[in-house]
């Protein structure tokens, strides 16, 4: 009986060391770590690279050589940003895209880098420029094919799918959307069918299926939006939705159940007005300490809380960058997104960076709510690339690796035909 209660109580102690042991492996890791700086300028200092793993950048460019892309590898390289976003105009072959996050990879700075996707399905879908005959349907239009999103359907129906994003080298995709749809005018969700349904239960069920094809793929997933966009008026890329009247107790069951069957990975926060989730009548969730904390209390203590894309009018026309970027942190998100979807800078990682820093530096941040903010990111690529190493390609992950080296092979034989042809006299 002492023996199986020393054991006992020797595994509580490991376990309750765990968070602290992992902070401070972390901290060592940046202090000791490669320190590698962008071209022509300062080398970051180990608080700059904590603090850069809490920055994630969309950016310009298709190849290595684009001006875009070398300022974003040089701040990935530097340890200014964590990771990076990938939109529709980084991406045109499979080839090229293969290439591209690659190269993203290895501008490591003693840690794996967050490569990211929006690819939900329907009108959100990022790799569309590839033309690949394999679709993703619309939220929406699943249920009907999967039995009323019956998991282990839905598991096979993105199976497949999320093996396409790790043959990319992709290892972050957004989503699921767990918005439930009780406004199906919505502009922004209902009406570009993004919901799975009106019932959370459904909308659950067919989640967790996009989940678990997503995690046997090695891809960590963010539930969306925090704390429901399903009933809006409005679209937040455009504008400040107040969500008061419309929102409903129900739209939180979704994070509650995946909670609990521990398929959380991170969470993205909604830039939408709720006196129960916002600090002031005008501050969206996104920015709102409320906010934050009663998504960590549901989703989990060491998930990783990641803003939707602050670049969004919703928080862009009230607030600038580096404000959005300082009050989102403050706030206790552990990611703060910035996509340059229409507006492209190629030194906004270094913005962002030194607007956190100071930040830090008088007092608005702490370093230790920067600490921690990192761990949790550290955990995830840890578990990421934990999972990648060990990862034995499954049937759907091979085949389409396969294929992806088969059409690579015809386009070279093709490409030395069509030369040959073209020198020939």
């Amino acid at each position: 009986m002492f023996s199986v209660t020393k054991r006992s109580l020797s595994l509580a102690a490991v376990l309750l060391l765990f968070p602290l042991l992992l902070t401070a492996l972390w901290i060592a890791l940046f202090q000791a770590g490669p320190n590698r700086h962008i071209s022509g300028g300062p080398e970051a200092s180990a608080l700059e690279r904590k603090v850069g793993q809490l920055i994630m950048v969309g950016f310009n460019g298709t190849n290595p050589k684009d001006p875009g892309v070398m300022a974003v590898s040089g701040q990935l390289a530097s340890g200014r940003i964590g990771g990076v976003m990938l939109l529709g105009r980084n991406i045109q072959t499979p080839d090229q895209l293969t290439t591209l996050t690659h190269h993203l990879a290895d501008q490591n700075s003693g840690s794996s880098v967050l490569i990211a996707v929006d690819q939900e399905g329907g009108q959100v879908q990022r790799l569309a420029p590839l033309g690949d005959p394999m679709t993703w349907s619309a939220a929406k239009d699943l249920p009907a094919a999967t039995g009323n999103c019956a998991p282990r359907k839905v598991r096979a129906y993105y199976a497949r799918r999320a093996a396409q994003l790790g043959a990319y080298n992709i290892n972050v995709n957004f989503g699921p959307v767990v918005d439930v749809d009780i406004n199906p005018g919505n502009p922004i969700i209902g009406k570009k069918k993004r919901s799975f349904s009106a019932d959370p239960t459904t909308v659950t069920n067919c989640a967790a299926g996009f989940i678990a094809a997503h995690q046997a793929a090695g891809i960590a997933t963010a539930l969306k939006h925090f704390p429901g966009h399903g009933s809006s008026t409005t679209d937040s890329h455009t504008s400040l939705p107040v969500i008061s009247q419309s929102w409903r107790e129900r739209e939180l069951e979704p994070y509650r159940v995946l909670k609990r069957q521990d398929r959380v990975d991170m969470v993205m926060m909604g830039h939408l007005v709720h006196p129960r989730f916002s600090d002031t009548p005008e501050t969206p969730a996104s920015l709102s300490k409320k906010g934050i904390a009663e998504a960590r209390a549901l989703a989990g203590k060491d998930v990783v809380i990641i803003t939707d894309d602050l670049e969004m009018d919703a928080v862009a026309g009230r607030y600038s960058i580096e404000e959005a970027a300082v009050q989102a942190i403050a706030a206790g998100n552990d990611v703060v997104l910035f996509s340059s979807f229409e507006r492209t800078d190629p030194e906004l990682g270094d913005r962002v960076n030194a607007a956190i820093m100071s930040a830090v530096t008088d007092g608005r941040i702490s370093e230790t709510q920067v600490d921690q903010a990192a761990a949790r990111v550290a955990a995830l690529k840890h578990r990421l690339h934990r999972f990648r190493v060990n990862l034995v390609p499954n049937q759907e992950t091979a085949s389409f690796r396969l294929e992806l080296e088969n059409r690579s092979r015809s386009r070279t034989v093709a490409t030395t035909v069509l030369s040959s042809a073209r020198a020939a006299p």
